[in-house]
């Protein structure tokens, strides 16, 4: 006789795989909201805690005459991976509010003003078209600063920057690709993808420091009182690039030498659209300088460009940096089309090291912030600084990798910057290359 072996059959089998899937179409739903509920709640735990240590702290200070400067990172039950920012304020009882920004396992998460007996979470969304541009990447920032590559510095102005070898920071502007730096109060500053040219930062006749130009950038009087409209590279970028003066005179080497300024390539002087035009903000500008032996410190360096310090050596028992100008420097500058910062280029660095010290090595020995540096180019390139050194020096990026100062009548690489104006807003894209952002002006 033969024997029966007991088995599925095809149907039974399809049945079973049918069950089973409708199953998982019901539990996983429940299990990812059991999931969700409960990082909610460990968030929620980790803010009372908080403010539970704040008070307590502030007590102990408070019988103690200390100062109350009492930080997230002093009494923080968080590890530092899981939040982006994080604010303790107390009220005039001593009642601590604490504000916390999630990332990592918390990311799109967000306290507010919780109380060690209370506290609710948001869950934040992803921004949608049509908010100022201001706004959209502040929101990007709260959603998910790790996957944009967004970060807040660590300057006293905590401006966001985006950082890493290619962020999806791109904007098509004037028919360009142009990309973000990042956004500065009530601005997003942009930086042209592409190089106009090799142009002098300045240039002057020899009489006038050795034909090596003048190191201050935008409008001045001579001490006799004549009128000093500036550098030459910021005549060119305002009066032709910005103004579409075809008469401007570029130069790119010393002792006036001239060169044929950008052309695109049908033959046309590059310029900016009108469009694009009234997208610019009219903006002031800080252009203070640094000293050279603080050229690795970053923060120092942030400060003298915002026009903190500002300086002009002439050392006249050298013939190398010798100057005889009597142009008087000013701090700042308005107008529409500038240079970056070379702290911008030392913030788009991953590397945490390169916010206090620009000339940091790695393991390699070579200078570490070129590396996953989306604003290092593969030329020298001008920045809007100049330089303490002499009255004719300026800083730039070298391709190695570090800044250092320079004769402002060096033909270097050009890449323009600009503000944007509050009101513009981000209307679709990306931020890619192939889908940047589009820019439409509000209202």
């Amino acid at each position: 006789m033969k024997k029966n072996k007991n088995a599925f059959t095809l149907i039974e089998l399809l049945a079973v795989i049918a069950i089973l899937a409708i199953i998982l179409v019901i539990s996983i739903p429940k299990i990812l909201d059991v999931i969700e509920t409960s990082k909610k709640d460990s968030f929620k735990n980790a803010a009372q805690l908080i403010a539970d240590s704040a008070e307590k702290k502030y007590t102990e200070n408070e019988a103690f005459g200390e100062a109350n400067e009492i930080t997230c990172d002093s009494v923080s039950k968080l590890n530092k991976e899981d939040y982006n920012k994080c604010t303790i304020i107390f009220d005039e009882n001593g009642i601590a509010k604490v504000s916390i920004l999630g990332r990592g396992k918390f990311k799109g998460l967000k306290v507010i003003e919780a109380t060690k007996t209370s506290a609710e979470v948001i869950k934040l969304e992803a921004p949608k078209y049509g908010i100022t541009a201001v706004e959209y990447i502040n929101e990007l920032y709260e959603y998910d600063s790790d996957t944009n590559n967004l970060k807040i510095d660590n300057t006293s102005d905590e401006n966001m920057r985006y950082y890493g070898s290619n962020p999806n920071n791109y904007v098509s502007f004037n028919n360009e690709l142009w990309r973000i730096i990042g956004v500065f109060k009530d601005n997003v500053k942009l930086i042209r993808n592409e190089k106009l040219g090799y142009l002098s930062w300045d240039t002057s006749e020899s009489t006038i420091n050795n034909g090596n130009g003048i190191n201050q950038w935008g409008e001045s009087t001579y001490e006799d009182g004549t009128t000093y409209e500036g550098s030459d590279l910021m005549q060119y970028l305002n009066k032709m690039y910005y103004g579409g003066d075809t008469t401007v005179t570029c130069y790119n080497s010393f002792n006036n030498v001239t060169t044929t300024c950008p052309k695109n390539s049908k033959g046309n002087f590059l310029t900016i659209d009108g469009t694009s035009k009234s997208l610019i903000d009219n903006h002031t500008w800080n252009i203070g300088a640094v000293e050279t032996t603080k050229k690795a410190d970053t923060l120092a360096f942030y400060n003298a460009e915002r026009g903190i310090t500002i300086g002009k050596t002439c050392t006249v028992s050298s013939s190398d940096y010798k100057c005889n100008d009597t142009v008087t420097r000013t701090t700042e500058w308005t107008g529409y089309v500038g240079l970056p910062y070379v702290t911008d280029w030392a913030y788009a660095s991953s590397e945490s090291t390169c916010e206090t010290d620009m000339y940091v090595r790695d393991s390699s020995n070579s200078y570490a912030c070129k590396n996953n540096n989306w604003m290092h180019w593969s030329s020298w390139l001008w920045y809007m600084s100049p330089s303490t050194l002499s009255a004719h020096f300026s800083w730039a990026i070298y391709v190695v990798g570090y800044n250092n100062s320079s004769y402002t009548a060096g033909g270097y690489s050009v890449k323009p910057s600009i503000y944007l104006k509050s009101n513009v807003l981000i209307e679709s894209g990306a931020g890619t290359s192939n889908n940047p952002y589009i820019l439409k002006l509000g209202e």
